[in-house]
C-alpha cells in the first residue's frame, strides 16, 4: 500500500491520484507491461494505457518496444526533479500573467474610495487576516485596543510582536488577555515592544472573543468560538462604537496581572 504522504506529494506536484499510484508502482516494478501495471496498481487496463501515455509525455516513464511493449520508470529522484521543474515553470508563467493582469487595472478600476468600500467584510483565510492586521497596526495613529482569548493567544502574541515593530511610536496600545487559570504567567509589555506605550490586563471572563479596534475607526472581530477565523472587519461608525463600549467594559473589570 502506498503511503498517503507519497500520493499527496505527487498530486501536489501535478499528478492525478491515478497517475501517482501508477508511477509509484512502476518504480517498484522497474519494468512492466500494461497488464502487470494495471494489476499491480489496481487500475483498469484501459485507464492504465491512458495513464502510461501521460507519464511518458511527462518524462516519468519510457516505452521499450519488443515482443511485448513494456514501460520503464524514470528513477524517483529524476522524476521528482522533472515535476518540480514543471511546477517552477508553471509558477513563473503564472507570475508573468499576474503581472500583466495587474497592469490592466488602474486604481480607479478597483473602486477603492473609503466611502464605497465594504463597510463589513468577512475574512476566512489566515494569511489575509494577518496581512490586514499588519496594515491596520501600521496605519494606526493614536490607539489600538485588543482582546485576545486564551485559545488564540499562541498565534496572536508572536504576530503582534512582529507587527508592533512597524507601528507609530506615539500610538497607545491596550491589550486584554483572557486568563484561563491563575497560574498563567503574566506577559511584560516590553517583551511585545520596547518603544510603544502598551498596557496589558487579564480577564477571567469565559466568554471573551478576539477583537481589535484601530483609532476608534476600524475594528476586526472573531466570529467563531473555536478559533480566530472567520473574522469580521468593519469601519461602520456605530458598529465600532459598540466594540469600544464592549472593550471598555471588559477593561474596567480586568486585572493588571
Amino acid at each position: 500500500m502506498i503511503p498517503d504522504e507519497c500520493l499527496q506529494t505527487l498530486t501536489g506536484l501535478g499528478l492525478s491520484i491515478l497517475q501517482a499510484k501508477t508511477y509509484i508502482n512502476l518504480t517498484k516494478l522497474g519494468k512492466a507491461d500494461v497488464k502487470t501495471i494495471s494489476r499491480t496498481s489496481n487500475v483498469a487496463r484501459t485507464d492504465a494505457y491512458r495513464v502510461m501515455l501521460t507519464l511518458e509525455k511527462l518524462g516519468l516513464a519510457e516505452r521499450i518496444i519488443g515482443k511485448t511493449t513494456v514501460y520503464e520508470a524514470t528513477p524517483i529522484n529524476e522524476g521528482l526533479s522533472l515535476l518540480l521543474q514543471n511546477k517552477r515553470e508553471e509558477y513563473a508563467g503564472l507570475e508573468k500573467r499576474t503581472s500583466s493582469l495587474l497592469k490592466n487595472f488602474q486604481p480607479n478600476d478597483m473602486q477603492d474610495s473609503q466611502e464605497d468600500t465594504q463597510q463589513i467584510k468577512i475574512t476566512s483565510e489566515i494569511r489575509l487576516l494577518l496581512k490586514m492586521h499588519e496594515s491596520l497596526i501600521r496605519a494606526a495613529q493614536k490607539s489600538i485596543d485588543i482582546i485576545i482569548p486564551t485559545k488564540i493567544a499562541h498565534l496572536m502574541l508572536p504576530e503582534h510582536r512582529s507587527f508592533f515593530k512597524k507601528a507609530h511610536k506615539g500610538v497607545e496600545i491596550r491589550i486584554i488577555i483572557q486568563r484561563a487559570e491563575e497560574k498563567t504567567r503574566p506577559i511584560k509589555p516590553k517583551t511585545l515592544s520596547k518603544n510603544l506605550s502598551i498596557e496589558i490586563k487579564y480577564s477571567h471572563n469565559p466568554d471573551l472573543f478576539g477583537m481589535h479596534i484601530f483609532d476608534k475607526k476600524e475594528a476586526t472581530y472573531q466570529i467563531s468560538e473555536r478559533d480566530n477565523l472567520p473574522s469580521l472587519y468593519s469601519n461602520d461608525h456605530n458598529i465600532v462604537k459598540l466594540a469600544e463600549a464592549y472593550f471598555q467594559n471588559i477593561w474596567n473589570s480586568a486585572e493588571v496581572n
